[in-house]
């Protein structure tokens, strides 16, 4: 998922307490209207670095889920092999390594 400048305005504060001046241009920030007078708008520069760490935590959620399906589809089956002994630990903890290696934090 992208984070944008709406996303993260909405995650800022409960209920509709901002809007667009002009709907034809879209959600920039100079475009944002302030609707409740009870909240303020972020300067851009903070809007800017909220975004990106919106962004940070949301790509690492994503990476985690990718790594726990990897994991479960791929790593775990070869564990229970190896607990059995019809694989080897070494075999189990390289296909551990490759699934990390795919999906790096």
């Amino acid at each position: 998922m992208k984070i944008d400048l709406n996303y993260y305005l909405a995650q800022l504060h409960t209920g509709q307490w901002f809007g667009l001046k002009d709907p034809s241009k879209g959600h920039v920030y100079e475009n944002i209207l302030v609707i409740d007078d009870t909240k303020t708008l972020p300067s851009k520069e903070e809007c800017e670095q909220g975004i990106k760490a919106l962004q940070l935590e949301w790509d690492a959620m994503a990476i985690d889920q990718q790594r726990q399906s990897a994991y479960q589809t791929e790593s775990d089956p070869l564990f229970f092999k190896y607990q059995r002994g019809e694989a080897t630990e070494q075999e189990w903890l390289d296909k551990v390594a490759e699934i990390k290696t795919r999906f790096p934090k």
